[in-house]
C-alpha cells in the first residue's frame, strides 16, 4: 500500500505506545492526516503528542471509545482510510482493584470501534492487543505463537481476550473488512506512564525511593523497544491485504494475527539490576522485596516468527541498549514525569495489607 495520503485514526493516542507510533507515523508518512483521540484518563498525557500539535502534525479530539456517539462524530467526520486502536486501560494492579472500567474500555470500547470501522467502510482496522492474552506459560510450553489458545487469567487479560475474540469473530463474519490484530512482548521506551516496572525503577530511583520488587522478582518477560514495536505495526498497517480462509474458523494461526518480540527473555529482577547499574546505584541498598499481587502470571513469551516470515519484521535495538536508553531519557525528561508522580496516588499498592 502506498505513501499516498491517508487518513489515519490513533486512538490512545496520548499513552505509551500510541504517541510513540503517532510520532513514527508523523516523522515517516509525512502526507498522512492523522487523528489522535484519548480520553485523556490519569494515566494518559496530552504533553506526549504536545510537539505534534504545535507543527500541526495531528489533529487531536479527546473521545473516550466507550463512548459510540462521540466515537461516531468522529468517524462522520473525518472520512477515514485507516483505524489503529491501541485504546486501552493496561495494568494488571488497577484491573484488581476496578475491573469494570477494564471491561469498558477494551471490550465495549473496541468493538464499538470495530462496528464504526464496518459501518464507514475503514480500508484498514489494526488492534493492538497483548501477549497477556495467552495466559500462564506452562513449563513445557516453549513459546506462544499466533495459533496458541486465548487463557486469559486476570481481569485485564481477560478483557483482552474477549475483545480479541470480538476481533476474530468481526473477521470472520464480516470478510469485506480488513482488519488484523497484533500481539507483543512488554515495550518499553520514553513516555511509559511510571507506575510500569521500568519508569517506576528509575524514577524511584530518581527520586531517591527504594524499587519495589513483587515477590522473588524473578518473574520472566520478554522485552521489545516501543519503536521496533512501531516499526512492527507499520509492516501490518502497509502489507498487502489477507483473505480469510475457510480453514481459519478452526485454525486461528491463518488469520491476519501478528505477535512481536525481539526474543529477549529477562527476569524482573535482571531488568532492575541493569538500571541500576546505569544510575550507578547499588542494588541492595536501592530495592525492597515486596509481597506479590495476586494471580501474577510467573512467565510468558512468545514466537515473531510469522511476523519475521511473512513482513520481514527485525528488530534494530538491542535489548540493554535500549533499556540504557530509557534510562537515560527518564533522567533528561524530569520535566515530563514529575508533574505525573505529583498529581498521582500512590502507584505502589500493598498487596500484603490488601483484601480482593
Amino acid at each position: 500500500m502506498s505513501n499516498d495520503y491517508k487518513n489515519i485514526l490513533i486512538t490512545g493516542v496520548a499513552g505509551f505506545i500510541g504517541s510513540n507510533f503517532a510520532h513514527y507515523i508523523a516523522e515517516k508518512y509525512p502526507l498522512y492526516n492523522i487523528i489522535g483521540i484519548d480520553k485523556l484518563s490519569d494515566y494518559s498525557s496530552r504533553t506526549n503528542i504536545a510537539s505534534l500539535e504545535a507543527t500541526g502534525k495531528i489533529q487531536f479530539i479527546k473521545c473516550d471509545i466507550s463512548d459510540y456517539s462521540a466515537l461516531d462524530i468522529v468517524y462522520q467526520t473525518q472520512n477515514l482510510d485507516y483505524v489503529v486502536n491501541f485504546a486501552a486501560e493496561s495494568h494488571n494492579d488497577r484491573a484488581i482493584l476496578d475491573p469494570t472500567v477494564f471491561v469498558k474500555s477494551n471490550v465495549v470500547g473496541a468493538q464499538n470501534l470495530l462496528e464504526l470501522s464496518r459501518q464507514y467502510d475503514v480500508k484498514r482496522h489494526v488492534h493492538i492487543s497483548t501477549i497477556e492474552v495467552y495466559g500462564e506459560q506452562a513449563p513445557d510450553v516453549p513459546y506462544f505463537v499466533e495459533g496458541s489458545p486465548l487463557n486469559a487469567k486476570t481481569p485485564y487479560s481477560a478483557s483482552k481476550a474477549a475483545s480479541d475474540m470480538m476481533v476474530r469473530a468481526y473477521m470472520q463474519t464480516y470478510k469485506h473488512m480488513d482488519i488484523a490484530i497484533t500481539h507483543c512482548a512488554n515495550n518499553y521506551g520514553p513516555y511509559q506512564f511510571p507506575e510500569k516496572l521500568v519508569p517506576l525503577a528509575i524514577t524511584n530511583v530518581l527520586g531517591g525511593k527504594k524499587i519495589p520488587i513483587y515477590g522473588d522478582g524473578k518473574q520472566m518477560r520478554d522485552w521489545l523497544h516501543v519503536n521496533d514495536h512501531c516499526r512492527g505495526l507499520d509492516l501490518v498497517l502497509h502489507r498487502e491485504a489477507t483473505a480469510i480462509e475457510e480453514e481459519s474458523a478452526w485454525l486461528p494461526e491463518k488469520l491476519p494475527i501478528y505477535d512481536f518480540s525481539a526474543r529477549q527473555e529477562h527476569e524482573n529482577i535482571e531488568i532492575v539490576r541493569i538500571i541500576l547499574d546505569e544510575l550507578g546505584k547499588d542494588f541492595d541498598s536501592s530495592v525492597e522485596f515486596v509481597h506479590d499481587r495476586p494471580n501474577h502470571d510467573r512467565r510468558y513469551l512468545i514466537n515473531p516468527g510469522k511476523a519475521e516470515n511473512e513482513l520481514g519484521f527485525k528488530p534494530e535495538i538491542s535489548f540493554e541498549d535500549g533499556l540504557r536508553s530509557t534510562v537515560r531519557w527518564y533522567v533528561d525528561n524530569q520535566a515530563w514525569w514529575q508533574p505525573i508522580l505529583d498529581s498521582s496516588e500512590n502507584l505502589q499498592i500493598d498487596w500484603a495489607t490488601f483484601k480482593i
